[in-house]
């Protein structure tokens, strides 16, 4: 997977180009047509590809009906093709450090399979009927054609509800107007959502990214930790419901698909943060996580805590078989919204469509090809989740490294964790670097698990910081 780049096989940039100029006009008579709904998608910036886009209603005061609809990649990406092949072989789009190496060609990635606004666009649609109290009461797929009325960009609408001036935000008030009242009752499903997703024991942690400042020669000198926009935890929170939910159905309905997994944070790590937050829990609870999560509330740490949590849990898994998924707290978490760039996906969208072409017939329907198809596909997402994230570790302790070289100082405040069998001390800086404490340098060091203090480094090697502990 590492020697792959964004330069395709001839014969796969040739479909891609074919397939991006097929005309829509063809399905309409073939696809249910919600060119007539309200869609909108979102992306970090106006310049940001969209897999899915969101469509929401009230159905009187009892009800909502909300749409999830995902890009049809399926549809030019034929199985068996130079294209199915060449995405199988990439496993999904990945970044490696350097740059993002895509699982298709440009023509589809920002073409057919990039949701903007006011173009016509070939989408599997999920349709949801929901009573006000979250419940689910029907489930629909359909083939369908979208037209995205807007493309909302998270920190634009956050930005609209914490500006203090309005003209500040004039230009923003009259891009987003005409969608402000489905902004407002999606934020109020989404928190519908989050509750009964909490209550499952589901993880309720705050994501957050580091934005690194490089000097005039290039190096890494400055870190920012920058917090995720509110607009964009709303966003996930609709799309684990209607995951969870098509989950569901395929379970149900005994139709293969790939599930996500993704067990809880290992007994070590809970043990030092919840000594961190002074949070009473149990290491055999699988709901421990989320206990701290909202023990560390309010603490100055909440951030480097949430940081923590999120890098402690381990790789997701995907499997033909519901597993637990510690974010949702379920087991029926199905992975589908981004066909574009995760092969599992594109897997998961092609058994929706034989479903819904075959109609009532699903019981009918010969699934042994589509079960090993599936099964070996979710052993490929597994090890490539795995490599995408042994590649993010070791591309995190890499430039965390350099940052600490180049930051003009060598005072960090960080916390020591335990001592291990060579005596060195482990020690976590709050930048996110992993540090130790030599043995020799350790001698007669007592700490406190939990408790923050300062530390002089002295060197780095291996990506890990050689620090001292400051009297």
């Amino acid at each position: 997977m590492n020697t792959l780049t964004n330069v395709f096989p001839k014969d796969v940039t040739e479909q891609a180009n074919v397939a991006s100029k097929m005309r829509l006009s063809s399905y309409l008579t073939k696809r249910q047509d919600l060119r007539g709904k309200t869609v909108i998608s979102f992306a970090d910036t106006n310049n940001s590809r969209s897999e899915c886009a969101i469509s929401l209603y009230r159905n009187g005061n009892t009800a909502w009906q909300l749409g999830v609809h995902i890009c049809d990649v399926a549809e030019y990406v034929c199985e068996g093709s130079p294209l199915d092949t060449e995405a199988r072989k990439r496993r999904g789009t990945v970044f490696n450090g350097r740059e993002v190496i895509n699982m298709l060609p440009d023509a589809l990635i920002n073409g057919v399979c990039d949701l903007n606004t006011g173009d016509d666009k070939l989408a599997l649609s999920v349709l949801l009927d929901i009573d006000s109290k979250g419940n689910l009461i029907s489930i629909n797929f359909e083939e369908s054609v979208i037209r995205v009325a807007e493309k909302c960009v998270y920190t634009e609408i956050d930005h609209l509800g914490l500006a203090k001036e309005a003209s500040s935000v004039h230009a923003l008030r009259e891009k987003y107007s005409p969608f402000m009242n489905i902004l407002l009752d999606m934020y109020e499903l989404a928190a519908i959502f989050c509750n009964r997703r909490r209550e499952r024991g589901g993880l309720d942690c705050a994501v957050f990214s580091r934005k690194y400042g490089r000097d005039s020669e290039g190096n890494i000198n400055s870190l920012e930790f920058i917090a995720e926009p509110d607009t964009k935890a709303m966003v996930r929170e609709i799309l684990y419901y209607a995951a969870q939910a098509t989950g569901r159905y395929m379970f149900d309905k005994n139709i293969p698909c790939i599930y996500i997994g993704q067990q809880t944070v290992d007994a070590k790590a809970v043990k030092y943060l919840a000594k961190l937050t002074d949070c009473k829990v149990e290491e055999d609870d699988e709901n421990s996580a989320s206990a701290i999560a909202d023990c560390a509330k309010g603490s100055p740490y909440y951030d480097f805590i949430c940081e923590t949590i999120s890098a402690a849990l381990p790789c997701s898994t995907f499997s033909m078989i519901p597993i637990y998924n510690t974010l949702c707290g379920c087991e029926y978490l199905v992975s589908f919204v981004r066909p574009a760039s995760r092969y599992a996906d594109l897997l998961t969208q092609r058994m929706i469509k034989t479903c819904i072409q075959a109609k009532s017939n699903i019981s009918n329907l010969n699934l042994i090809r589509y079960k090993q198809l599936v099964s070996d596909a979710a052993v490929e997402a597994t090890n490539a989740a795995k490599y995408i994230f042994d590649a993010n570790r070791e591309y995190f302790a890499s430039v965390t490294a350099e940052y600490l070289k180049n930051c003009g100082s060598s005072i960090f405040e960080g916390f020591a964790l335990r001592r291990n069998e060579n005596s060195d001390i482990d020690v976590v800086l709050r930048c996110g670097a992993k540090g130790i404490i030599l043995a020799k340098d350790a001698d007669g060091f007592e700490f406190t698990v939990g408790e923050p203090q300062n530390f002089k480094l002295i060197g780095i090697g291996n990506n890990e910081a050689v620090v001292k502990p400051i009297d």
